[in-house]
C-alpha cells in the first residue's frame, strides 16, 4: 500500500525544458520523507511537455493555460495531500536531505509554521556564484520582512494549512508573490525557524522574473500599499512605513539603473531619500546601494569595487539629480554637502578595495 505523502513539492513551471529536469531529480533524490512532487504547466509553449513525460508515474502533471506563478502553484496546493509543503521552481534545485531536515523542524516545533535554509546561488550552467549569504531571522519576523523578502522559495518548507486558509497565493499578481504571501502568513502570526545551512540551489538566469524590473519595483510598491492601509495593522507594525518604502524605493533604483532606466531609476532613489531624510548623508546607505548596483549574487562590496568608477558615478548621478530637484524639500536640501560627502567616502573605500590596501 503506497505511503501517503507527508511533503508536497509543488513545481510552476513554465517553458522550462531547460532546467526543470534538474530540479524534479533534486526532489525525487531526497531520502527519508514521503513526499510527492506537483507540477503545473502553466502553458508551455517549449518542449517542457515531453521532459515531464519522461517522469510519467513519478509525478502529478497539471495543465492550464499561463496564468501566471501564482496560479500555477495554486493549482499544485489544491491537489496536494501532504501536511508539509516545499516549494521549487523549475530552475532551482534541492541538496540532498533538504526535506527531511526541515520536515524535523516542523515535527519538533508545533510553534513553528514555516523552516528555511540557506542557498547558493547558481548561474544558468549550474556554477556558484559567491554571492553575500542569508538571513538567520526566526519567531515573528513580520517588522523585518517588510523590509524585503528573507528567503527564496527553494529554501522554504511551510505547513499547508495556513496556506490555504489564508488564500494561497494571490493570482493578481505576476512578481514578488511569495514574499506577499510570506507577509501575509507572518501578519497572521506564522513564526519563522532557520536551518543555517545551504540546502538549496537558486538560480540566475536571463529569463528570470527579476529582469522585469518595473513590474517588479512596482508591485513591491502595491503590496506594501495594501499592508499599510490596512486599518488592523499594528501600531509597531506601521512605525516601519518610513522604513520598509526606502528599502524598497532604494531596491527598486538600483535594479532600475542596472537594467538602464535612469529616468525611473532618479526618481526612485528621490522616493527613497524622502522616505528616510537622513539617508541622503548616509555613507552605510550609499555602500548598500552601491551593492545593490551588482547583479544577483555577487552583491557585496567587492564586486562593487572592481567597477567602483561606474559605482561611483551612478551614486554621484543620482545624488545630484536629487539635489536638483525643483522646490526641494529644505530637510534634504541642507544634507547637500553630507550626501556629496558620503558618495566620495565610498567611492575611495571601494578605490582601496579595488587595489587591496
Amino acid at each position: 500500500m503506497p505511503v501517503a505523502p507527508r511533503v508536497s513539492v509543488v513545481v510552476p513551471c513554465y517553458n522550462a525544458e531547460r532546467y526543470v529536469a534538474a530540479a524534479l531529480d533534486s526532489a525525487l533524490g531526497q531520502e527519508g520523507i514521503a513526499l510527492e512532487v506537483l507540477v503545473a504547466d502553466d502553458g508551455s509553449s517549449d518542449g517542457t511537455a515531453g521532459v515531464l513525460a519522461r517522469y510519467d508515474g513519478r509525478i502529478q502533471v497539471l495543465h492550464q493555460d499561463h496564468s501566471g506563478p501564482s496560479a500555477a502553484r495554486n493549482a499544485c496546493l489544491r491537489a496536494a495531500r501532504g501536511e508539509y509543503v516545499a516549494l521549487l521552481d523549475a530552475d532551482d534545485r534541492f541538496q540532498p536531505g533538504k526535506l527531511a531536515r526541515q520536515a524535523a523542524v516542523l515535527d519538533t516545533r508545533p510553534d513553528v509554521g514555516l523552516v528555511y535554509t540557506g542557498w547558493h546561488v547558481i548561474d544558468s550552467d549550474g556554477v556558484r556564484l559567491p554571492h553575500q549569504g542569508w538571513s538567520r531571522e526566526e519567531g515573528d519576523v513580520s517588522r523585518r520582512l517588510l523590509l524585503g523578502n528573507l528567503a527564496h522559495p527553494v529554501a522554504v518548507m511551510l505547513r499547508r494549512a495556513p496556506v490555504i486558509e489564508a488564500g494561497g497565493f494571490d493570482e493578481s499578481i505576476q512578481v514578488n508573490e511569495d514574499w506577499d504571501l510570506f507577509l501575509r502568513l507572518a501578519l497572521r502570526g506564522m513564526r519563522w525557524a532557520c536551518i543555517d545551512e545551504a540546502l538549496g540551489e537558486y538560480r540566475v538566469h536571463g529569463g528570470q522574473s527579476h529582469r522585469r524590473v518595473r513590474l517588479v519595483y512596482e508591485t513591491r510598491l502595491r503590496i506594501l500599499d495594501r499592508i499599510f492601509a490596512d486599518p488592523l495593522l499594528p501600531a509597531g507594525l506601521r512605525a516601519a512605513r518610513s522604513d520598509a518604502f526606502h528599502e524598497a524605493h532604494l531596491v527598486g533604483a538600483a535594479e532600475l539603473f542596472t537594467a538602464g532606466e535612469e529616468t525611473q531609476a532618479q526618481a526612485a532613489f528621490l522616493a527613497a531619500v524622502r522616505a528616510r531624510p537622513d539617508s541622503l548623508g548616509d555613507a552605510a546607505t550609499m555602500r548598500r546601494f552601491a551593492r545593490l548596483l551588482q547583479p544577483t549574487g555577487r552583491q557585496h562590496q567587492r564586486e562593487a569595487a572592481q567597477r567602483w568608477m561606474d559605482v561611483t558615478r551612478t551614486l554621484w548621478n543620482a545624488v545630484e539629480a536629487t539635489l536638483a530637484t525643483p522646490a526641494l524639500e529644505p530637510e534634504l536640501a541642507r544634507r547637500r554637502w553630507a550626501a556629496r560627502g558620503a558618495v566620495l567616502r565610498t567611492g575611495a573605500r571601494l578605490l582601496r578595495k579595488r587595489f587591496g590596501r
